[in-house]
């Protein structure tokens, strides 16, 4: 493993270079790092432009002053790949595949913004969004046709650094990495998204060595593995922890029959309401009451009273809103009240944050685009579904699926890119791995 980063390290420290000039530069870097990515380009090196906006927005969202720069700087990264894809040729894949299902949906966010609070910010995050689902997807298309194993093998070792320097700095410098109330976070802003990044990580990684079993030797599996598990297990978030488990449920099963796993998944998911309705019971059975925090269970840590108001406001709009950002609006005018309540009053439901942004037509536009990228990949592999099932609940507790800018929706929209792509599955032993 460690050959494969010595052959490209002058890439990695190509990323290592933006970082600290994030970190010591100031306003400089907003200048320097999108200046270097046009010169880098200039070499071809397509691959570590899409790797280093993956690792801008995962530190991003870092709660940690030093990496304060990088809010920023994804935003004018994003600009520039923009650049990059409209001046790129196209080649023969339809580059717009993945947006066009979007297309209802994004015509009434921006048609929202028109009589909404939201107008500038709202317009902000809906162009990021648009940009993103454009980008990535040509970005993902143009690595796999022309260096498919080098692209796959590095997107795994970013996410495999990431985690593992979270991971030593739980021992060397464990205040960099907790979260208030001493829980571990990593390198990501809390312990609930190193959940998120850790499951989605855990199905990136999984599906590419399914397809892929040569880029990595079976010693590096079982340490990667170790690394997804330590991290979520230390985050302790059980959203994360139990995502990845319903993918893993689901990917054995659809490995066997796609009828036989829809009807166990959807009794899952029918059963959901009885399980949660004895979490406390079971959990406690098993001598793990402590871990999953069940003080905090009643109040949903908190999260039933931003819920409420979710709600309230959802009523008042019910069929169409303001547009993107409006939740944020909202929840603003009750920042004393979630103090009160201990709660720092993020949705933590993207189904919810979208209907109070969109609307419930919102809504179902925004649910048949995803599900529509889910049916083009399922075409060539059913395994796609298993991603499904654990995202449904990942973004029933979070609201990282409304967010364009975070270290999570850019995976999910690799995984649907890569799975959608036929090249994906050609079994052409390069050795990357050894």
């Amino acid at each position: 493993m460690y050959k494969q980063i010595l052959l490209e390290k002058n890439n990695y420290l190509t990323l290592l270079f933006w970082l600290l000039i994030g970190i010591v530069a100031g306003p400089l870097t907003y200048v320097a790092v999108p200046v270097h990515v046009l010169m880098i380009k200039q070499k071809g090196q397509w691959l570590w432009i899409l790797l280093g906006f993956w690792l801008v927005l995962t530190v991003s969202d870092s709660r940690q002053g030093i990496f304060s720069f990088a809010k920023n700087l994804k935003t004018a990264m994003i600009l520039v790949m923009g650049y990059l894809y409209m001046t790129a040729p196209k080649g023969r894949y339809d580059h717009l595949a993945f947006l066009r299902p979007f297309i209802p949906f994004f015509a009434l966010a921006f048609f929202s913004l028109l009589s909404g609070p939201v107008g500038f910010t709202g317009f902000q995050k809906t162009l990021s969004y648009l940009l993103l689902l454009v980008i990535i997807p040509f970005f993902v298309n143009l690595l796999i046709t022309y260096e498919r194993d080098r692209f796959l093998y590095h997107l795994v070792m970013i996410g495999v650094l990431v985690l593992t320097a979270g991971l030593a700095l739980r021992f060397m410098a464990p205040g960099f990495v907790m979260f208030a109330g001493g829980r571990y976070s990593g390198l990501l802003g809390n312990p609930n998204a190193i959940g998120i990044y850790g499951f989605l990580f855990f199905a990136l990684f999984t599906l590419t060595i399914h397809f892929q079993k040569h880029l990595f030797t079976r010693p590096q599996i079982i340490f990667i593995y170790s690394v997804i598990l330590a991290s979520l297990i230390l985050a302790g978030s059980r959203g994360g922890i139990f995502s990845a488990l319903l993918f893993t449920m689901a990917y054995i099963l659809f490995k066997r029959s796609v009828l036989v796993a829809f009807v166990v998944m959807s009794l899952v998911f029918a059963s959901y309401q009885y399980v949660m309705a004895n979490f406390e019971t079971i959990v406690t059975s098993l001598g793990l009451a402590e871990y999953f925090r069940l003080e905090s269970l009643d109040s949903g840590s908190g999260r039933l009273v931003v819920a409420e108001i979710a709600w309230k406001h959802i009523k008042m709009n019910y069929w169409f809103s303001y547009g993107f950002t409006y939740h944020l609006h909202i929840l603003a005018q009750y920042a004393d009240y979630f103090v009160q309540h201990g709660h720092q009053g993020n949705v933590h439901n993207s189904w919810l944050t979208i209907w109070m942004d969109t609307g419930l037509v919102g809504l179902i536009l925004f649910a048949y685009g995803w599900l529509a990228n889910f049916r083009q990949a399922s075409r060539l592999s059913p395994l796609v579904w298993a991603v499904l099932f654990g995202m449904l609940l990942s973004i029933s507790v979070e609201s990282w699926l409304v967010a364009s800018l975070n270290p999570f929706t850019i995976v999910l929209v690799i995984i649907l890119s890569m799975l959608g792509n036929e090249g994906f599955y050609r079994n052409e032993e390069l050795g990357c791995g050894t």
